[in-house]
């Protein structure tokens, strides 16, 4: 995912500059769509990367699925979050104590 919203993002300044050649020249209208077009697409681009990101350093998962019909306007998104794996134990072994020992005083 990391890969594709780095993609976006390279994408997105492409268009703006070529969106930037275009307003500059003679064509206002395409050059102004461009500037949409590509400060969309960066967006996109950057806050795909950093969910994977955030995702990844928290040790997270993601799964998201979305399905879209045009015709009869039907519209279906199921997610999903968690972790990984089942870390049983893990978190406290990084603390220094024991999972059972954290939440007794």
């Amino acid at each position: 995912m990391r890969n594709f919203g780095l993609f976006m993002c390279i994408l997105g300044v492409a268009i703006t500059a070529a969106g930037v050649i275009l307003y500059y020249g003679d064509n206002e209208g395409q050059g102004v769509a461009g500037f949409v077009l590509g400060v969309g697409l960066g967006a996109i681009g950057v806050m795909v990367f950093l969910t994977d990101f955030l995702l990844r350093f928290f040790e997270r998962s993601a799964s998201l699925m979305i399905r879209f019909q045009l015709c009869k306007l039907r519209f279906e998104l199921h997610g999903e979050l968690g972790t990984p794996l089942d870390y049983e134990g893990v978190i406290g072994d990084r603390l220094g104590e024991s999972k059972s020992d954290q939440w007794t005083d």
